[in-house]
């Protein structure tokens, strides 16, 4: 059975898909992905550099809300004051 979604979270998915439009404006690659947990190891979402190119792997799997923040983290160290951010993201950057 499908997990219902709230008003609140429907508004988080909606500033994610805006926040991930805007970090690919900025040159940043963000795939959203079911990252493996197995036991000895876990894989964790973040940034890397590959091939001197920015991305940001976020677990699909995660709440809503906590992938909004790891991204705008990502964006905030990224962006770092040197691109005009749109008014409805400036509160999270």
């Amino acid at each position: 059975m499908a997990r219902k979604t709230s008003p609140k979270d429907n508004g988080q998915e909606n500033l994610f898909r805006e926040l991930r439009s805007f970090a690919e404006q900025c040159g940043i690659k963000v795939r959203c992905e079911k990252l493996p947990r197995d036991f000895g190891y876990r894989v964790r979402s973040g940034g890397c550099v590959v091939r001197g190119k920015k991305w940001v792997i976020v677990d699909r799997t995660l709440p809503a809300r906590d992938r909004l923040d790891l991204l705008a983290d990502e964006l905030r160290e990224s962006v770092n004051g040197e691109l005009e951010i749109p008014a409805s993201l400036q509160p999270f950057l």
